[in-house]
């Protein structure tokens, strides 16, 4: 067994995933914790491709946290000697190679194809939610959220317009058809208007403003959008505000509020220790929910550390 367990921080190939680094002790593992591995043959030090799929795709803290959770992440290096070319030969893959990602049963059998030529955050939450529903297992509310995030992030998604007598109720009317992603309260002109990004695969753009219009609102073409700075009025009025989220998550949270509707499947596990942290409020910025949440997340960690959770 090689020494060193975990390796992540220190090779930006890695992301900020904690890998272990002995495969053997993986399955082990598996086998004890009931869990999937995830299993990622990577070059390290890499090519640009290699880094690229480090730093953009296994660094989204809600990626990386589905993935401590739900397995058991094992790393081998495809261009070391040892123990690392003993088990690149054991699956036969290449050395010298992009990122390869492999998904295991607590036995080692395969549970689905590998994940290959592909080195995007939604080719990952793809497989990631295939093998999850291949187990009978649930797939978290806020991990699916995450791909409608990834879908809008990718281009997609497509974003609409549209003029509202009020912003922030029509906010809530709109997030509640199932092929919205994300609502934003704004203005057009000194007009309130709505924007929406919303995914094509699951309603047509006509279809879409035909039931906006039956809730009062009219799609416009004119640009010049500008967020408002209290959008998301709902979700501003809960301690949810101080917790770094999402676009699809404040989306729904903020359809959440109004309706009383349940907020724990829209929270990962971190997010809902945190908002229950009696510190959150005094140690966060009551913006930090409309950031970038590979910004405010490293931001609050640092504050607040990784709750029950080994550090």
């Amino acid at each position: 067994m090689q020494k060193k367990e975990i390796s992540y921080r220190e090779h930006r190939e890695l992301g900020e995933v904690a890998w272990l680094r002995d495969h053997d002790r993986a399955l082990a593992l598996a086998v004890e914790q009931v869990k999937p591995v995830l299993l990622l043959f990577q070059e390290v030090p890499g090519c640009s491709t290699c880094v690229r799929f480090g730093q953009d795709v296994l660094t989204h803290p809600l990626m990386v946290e589905l993935i401590a959770d739900r397995f058991v992440p094992v790393a081998i290096f495809n261009n070391h000697p040892g123990t690392d070319a003993e088990i690149l030969r054991r699956y036969d893959e290449p050395s010298w190679n992009n990122p390869v990602v492999r998904f295991l049963g607590p036995d080692g059998t395969e549970l689905l194809p590998k994940l290959a030529d592909r080195y995007d955050a939604l080719g990952l939450h793809e497989k990631i939610t295939a093998v999850l529903e291949m187990l009978g297992d649930d797939v978290p509310g806020y991990f699916r959220l995450l791909g409608r995030d990834l879908l809008v992030e990718y281009g997609l998604s497509k974003c609409v317009i549209y003029t509202t007598p009020c912003f922030w109720s029509g906010e809530t009317s709109l997030a509640q058809h199932p092929a919205v992603i994300t609502t934003d309260a704004g203005w057009v002109a000194g007009e309130e208007v709505v924007q929406v990004h919303f995914d094509p695969r699951e309603v047509s753009r006509r279809d879409l403003d035909a039931y906006a219009r039956a809730e009062g609102f009219n799609p416009t073409e004119s640009g010049g959008f500008e967020f408002d700075r209290e959008r998301q009025f709902y979700l501003r009025k809960t301690p949810v505000r101080y917790l770094p989220l999402t676009p699809a998550q404040r989306t729904r949270i903020n359809l959440a509020v109004p309706y009383r509707g349940w907020l724990a499947d829209l929270l990962s596990p971190q997010q809902s220790a945190w908002l229950a942290d009696p510190q959150l409020q005094r140690l966060s910025g009551d913006e930090a929910y409309r950031q970038d949440i590979r910004q405010s997340w490293p931001s609050l960690m640092a504050q607040l550390g990784l709750i029950g959770k080994e550090k």
